[in-house]
C-alpha cells in the first residue's frame, strides 16, 4: 500500500473510528465501516529533476442510512479543511514522520443509500534515477586559460 494512502486512513479512523476495509470489500461487511480502495493514479513529467504521480482515492463511507453516512463524511472532511488539508505522515509501524500529504481537492458525494464518498486527491513528485557522477574532489580545476610551455 501506498504509505500516503496508510496515511489518510489513519486520519480517517481518527476522526470517524470504524472498521476500515482496503483491496477488496467483503459481501457482508460490518455497518458503519468504511472502505479504501486502490488509488487511481495518473503520471507524468514534473520538473527537469522530478516526475509526478497525481493520485485519485473516492473512500465509500457505510452507516444505517444515506444521512448518517453523508455526515459521517462531512465530519471527516471539516476536519481536514480545518488542519489545512494537510496529513501528517506515520510510518507503517505507526510512528509519526516529519513529513506530510498535502490534499489538493476534498469532497463529498451521496453515492448510494447509506453510502457517502469522500474523493481525495492529491500530487506527490518523486526523483528520476540518476546516473553516478564522479565527484567534483577528484577534478581539478584551473583558471579557464590554456597555458603553452615557453621556448
Amino acid at each position: 500500500m501506498n504509505q500516503e494512502v496508510g496515511a489518510i486512513m489513519h486520519y480517517i479512523y481518527t476522526h470517524f473510528p470504524v472498521k476500515m476495509y482496503d483491496r477488496l470489500l467483503p459481501e457482508r461487511f460490518q455497518v458503519p465501516s468504511v472502505y479504501v480502495p486502490p488509488v487511481t493514479v495518473i503520471s507524468g513529467p514534473d520538473t527537469v529533476s522530478t516526475f509526478m504521480k497525481s493520485y485519485s482515492l473516492q473512500v465509500k463511507v457505510f452507516h444505517m442510512d444515506t444521512e448518517k453516512a453523508h455526515d459521517a463524511a462531512e465530519t471527516v472532511v471539516d476536519a481536514l479543511l480545518a488542519d489545512r488539508q494537510i496529513i501528517q505522515m506515520i510510518s507503517e509501524d505507526g510512528e509519526v514522520l516529519d513529513d506530510y500529504v498535502r490534499i489538493k481537492r476534498v469532497e463529498t458525494r451521496i453515492i448510494d443509500q447509506g453510502v457517502a464518498a469522500i474523493v481525495l486527491t492529491w500530487d506527490s513528485s518523486y526523483w528520476y534515477n540518476r546516473d553516478k557522477q564522479p565527484s567534483l574532489e577528484d577534478i581539478n580545476f584551473s583558471d579557464g586559460v590554456i597555458k603553452r610551455e615557453q621556448d
